[in-house]
């Protein structure tokens, strides 16, 4: 935090703070480009207008801006899929999968590709997430893990929120059940 700002800016960084604030002032507030406060309260402000936080995301930065854009639920679901679409592992991706308003089209795009990392993991918790997309995902990391050999890390997959219950989902599939088997009989031998 800045304990050196002139009046002007501390009256500005108040105006963008107050929900009410008109939608005109908050564009302008991001279309200055800056990654001070005045921009976060503006992208985090209710009232801000979706086209105004799309221009943000489509700068493709992964700045604290461009986080509170893709948490603001204003946020258009078409930006937030073209945001998971990059497949980047980054914070501005990660609060895409976060918001309610991500389509569950792009929430199992991610799961789809397989990969174990938090971006994975927070469009597995979004409600929004089709539980096909859970099941298949949670499917190809427990095969991936057997074939490692790493039960850490399947352990794992059961410890964050709502982990249990994609695993529960999961278990039901005969083709986990198989992959667990043929692991467990190759262990034997």
């Amino acid at each position: 935090m800045n304990w050196y700002k002139t009046s002007q800016e501390k009256i500005t960084e108040e105006m963008v703070k107050n929900p009410n604030c008109p939608p005109e002032i908050l564009t302008e507030a991001l279309k200055r480009g800056r990654n001070d406060e005045v921009s976060i309260y503006a992208a985090r402000n209710p009232n801000c207008p979706p086209e105004a936080l799309v221009e943000v995301l489509k700068l493709g930065k992964n700045d604290l801006v461009s986080r509170c854009v893709a948490q603001n639920l204003n946020c258009p679901p078409e930006i937030l899929a073209e945001v998971l679409k990059r497949g980047k592992d980054d914070w501005v991706s990660r609060d895409a999968t976060k918001n309610p308003s991500c389509p569950p089209e792009a929430l199992a795009e991610v799961l789809i590709r397989g990969n174990n990392n938090w971006i994975s993991r927070c469009a597995a918790r979004n409600p929004q997430c089709p539980n096909a997309a859970k099941v298949y995902w949670i499917i190809d990391i427990t095969k991936k893990l057997l074939k490692e050999n790493n039960w850490k890390g399947i352990s794992k997959l059961t410890n964050f929120k709502g982990g249990m219950l994609l695993f529960e989902l999961a278990a039901r599939s005969s083709l986990l059940m198989a992959a667990v088997l043929d692991k467990l009989k190759s262990e034997k031998t």
